[in-house]
């Protein structure tokens, strides 16, 4: 009899235990992506067929797509028409719907500045999600006005291939020309020619596009300098370049502003074993941060630090240069030369409260270039400072424009500048 009781209250003690139904995911599907191939967004999810529901994962899966960039908004809801239960299990059987509405991935800029005596005007092309598999395409002509005779000119051919059949790999193709006169020292038509191929891979386990990576490239530039008084003083230098580069990006595309961390280090050495004229080594380590506020999520503070050197000039000229709209603002451009860099910009933006599209900025960046590693700790830097708005552009891809007024304090003098996308 204890026996037959003992068996009975164990029998009651297992019934007392439930097997808790979960809800799986059946399928992932996407709405509103008339150009975009959905290959490009299940690369960047964190979740699939098969996983149990986890709304974190999903919530997550959502940003990643909209970090992309391709889109001004992306939201999901569960389909319950497709919805079904497993009666063995009890598990139910939910998809998960990403909607997505696509940005305009086609836009021509046209380029005009007009600054002292000089005159430029041109057009750029910017193509995005070209077949819509997030690739991009940039064209450039510029008609840069005539000196001493001479028409002077830059066009520009960049294609990036990102996951080369759905690999883990990015593939650039850049092709630059440009021609200026230079009459620092009598009159020099300066041709630049450059050709540069690279590689970049991935070293997460899908081949999203964020996280580490590492990369390298091959690029030939061949500088020719036109004597146009002297013809017999005319010479040419080229250079082959291998790059070398790895790093760690994670941006997060908010509906307004950014959020996230981007750092690294690039290499490039050119050598007569290479075959060049030009023999040099250069260096740029990089970090850039975008940081949120939690009781204030439209606002930002953003930092980017750069150092770099150089143990020789790059084709006759320094490595590096400050003084620009992206740069040391407030001053003219390449105002400071050498093949030393230091640099840090620091940015406070914060929302128009009824517009949140138009944003206003505060910054200040501080920099120099040296013609040594020493000379570092010996000379002093240059700031600038200023004011300055932003209109996020929401129906195309990475267009902010900006309006800047920066203040150099070591030429005492202001400078406007404007553009159609963030200084970094």
């Amino acid at each position: 009899m204890a026996k037959t009781q003992t068996l009975l209250w164990l029998i009651l003690w297992l019934c007392s235990f439930t097997v808790e139904a979960v809800s799986i995911v059946q399928a992932i599907n996407y709405r509103g992506n008339s150009v975009t191939q959905s290959s490009v967004m299940n690369r960047e999810i964190y979740i699939s067929p098969g996983d149990a529901f986890d709304e974190a994962l999903i919530e997550k899966s959502r940003q990643a797509i909209m970090d992309l960039g391709l889109f001004k908004s992306v939201y999901y809801f569960l389909d319950e028409d497709y919805s079904s239960t497993d009666t063995e299990s009890g598990d139910s059987r939910i998809t998960v719907v990403f909607v997505v509405k696509e940005k305009y991935f086609f836009l021509v800029i046209p380029r005009l500045k007009l600054e002292d005596d000089e005159f430029y005007y041109g057009l750029q092309l910017k193509a995005d999600n070209v077949f819509g598999l997030n690739h991009q395409l940039r064209l450039l002509a510029e008609d840069r006005g005539t000196t001493q005779g001479v028409d002077e000119s830059r066009y520009l051919f960049r294609y990036f291939y990102t996951n080369v059949n759905d690999s883990y790999y990015n593939l650039n193709v850049d092709l630059q020309t440009q021609n200026d006169v230079d009459e620092t020292e009598g009159a020099v038509n300066r041709q630049d020619d450059s050709y540069r191929i690279g590689i970049t891979r991935w070293l997460n386990e899908k081949g999203r596009n964020r996280g580490w990576f590492a990369g390298s490239s091959v690029a030939y530039q061949l500088r020719f300098n036109e004597d146009l008084l002297v013809s017999s003083d005319s010479q040419s230098i080229d250079a082959v370049i291998l790059g070398f580069n790895f790093g760690y990006r994670n941006i997060n595309n908010f509906e307004y502003n950014r959020g996230g961390k981007d750092y690294g280090y690039r290499l490039d050495v050119s050598d007569e074993m290479l075959g060049s004229e030009a023999e040099y080594t250069r260096h740029l380590f990089y970090y850039r941060s975008y940081y949120q506020f939690k009781d204030q999520p439209l606002s930002n503070i953003n930092v980017q630090m750069q150092f770099g050197h150089a143990n020789n000039k790059v084709l006759g000229e320094y490595a590096f240069s400050l003084g620009s709209n992206d740069d040391l603002r407030g001053y003219e451009n390449n105002r400071f030369l050498g093949n030393t860099l230091l640099l840090t910009n620091l940015e406070y933006m914060f929302p128009q409260k009824s517009y949140p599209l138009l944003r206003y900025v505060t910054f200040i960046d501080v920099g120099n270039t040296y013609d040594q590693l020493s000379d570092v700790l010996h000379m002093p830097l240059n700031v600038g400072a200023g004011v300055g708005m932003r209109w996020k552009i929401r129906s195309f891809v990475k267009v902010d424009l900006r309006a800047d007024v920066g203040y150099g304090f070591s030429d005492e003098d202001y400078k406007f500048s404007f553009g159609t996308r963030h200084a970094f």
